[in-house]
């Protein structure tokens, strides 16, 4: 009897359903994660400066606190401003310095310290960076609603002429500094966070690095935009303080928040790792 060999079944082609799932590049995740994170400071500040630019115009008040620091100033012997500006704009290279200074290199820094705190340092880093300039807007506006401040700039223009030049603002330069209305406010000089905020990117490189140079950079940074502030008559002495005093606090308090959120991780990871496990039961 002939015995019959049966063939062998045939494979079927592997259909595109049951393919596994290509995983992502690492590079690709962190860049993804990146743009989450950096989508969100833009967002927040976009916000920030719309409330900011909503706050009411009250324009007698702010002159009136202006002058009361610049009083403040004086009975304390440090109102030298007017001179700083004096002798900056003798030449109109120095004036345009000071100018592209203000105008052009506050975010352009905030974005380069954030960007690489994120991808050297760690999000965590980053994530704390961005917690002191998120608590800095917040009492900021507070400062806007309710204590609003012209700058050295506007004094003639609303009665008190200390001899002050708009140099920014004031025509025969190259910078455009133009905002639009929606945003723009122009009695927002205490605190002022052009000073700040400088501060706070300084700050952080200072403490994200042993580097001497980017060391020196990070000071060099703050001292030249506190100069070109000054130059260009946007903000006094005062106004530059209370923004540094702002940043402090914002980053004393991000400080005990991080602190906070890292204790209740570290809980929750203990209590998981302590709970009892059920054996599983044997199949009958």
């Amino acid at each position: 009897m002939a015995i019959r060999v049966a063939p062998a079944p045939r494979t079927l082609p592997r259909t595109r359903n049951h393919a596994r799932p290509r995983t992502l590049p690492v590079a690709a995740v962190r860049a993804a994660a990146f743009a989450r994170d950096f989508g969100l400071v833009i967002a927040v500040i976009g916000v920030y400066f719309l409330a900011r630019g909503a706050a009411p115009e009250r324009l007698a008040f702010a002159t009136e606190v202006t002058r009361g620091i610049i009083g403040f100033e004086r009975t304390t012997g440090i109102f030298h401003e007017r001179w700083v500006q004096e002798v900056s704009i003798r030449h109109h290279a120095v004036a345009e310095l000071a100018n592209f200074t203000y105008a052009y290199l506050h975010f352009p820094v905030l974005a380069a310290v954030g960007a690489w705190i994120w991808w050297a340092k760690g999000r965590d880093r980053f994530a704390f960076l961005r917690d002191v300039m998120f608590i800095s807007m917040a009492i900021g506006l507070v400062f806007y609603y309710l204590v609003p401040a012209a700058p050295p700039r506007l004094l003639a223009a609303n009665g008190y002429d200390l001899g002050f030049t708009d140099t920014v603002f004031g025509g025969n330069t190259a910078v455009n500094y133009a905002q639009p209305s929606l945003i723009l406010n122009e009695y927002a000089a205490i605190p002022s966070f052009h000073f700040g905020w400088i501060a706070m990117a300084s700050a952080a490189a200072w403490v994200n690095t042993g580097s001497r140079t980017v060391r020196a950079l990070a000071v060099a940074l703050t001292v030249l935009m506190t100069w070109a502030i000054v130059a260009s008559a946007n903000h006094l002495f005062t106004d530059m303080a209370l923004g540094g005093i702002v940043i402090a606090a914002s980053w004393a308090l991000a400080a005990r928040l991080q602190r906070r959120r890292s204790h209740s991780r570290l809980k929750l990871e203990n209590a998981d790792s302590s709970s009892p496990v059920e054996p599983r039961r044997a199949a009958a």
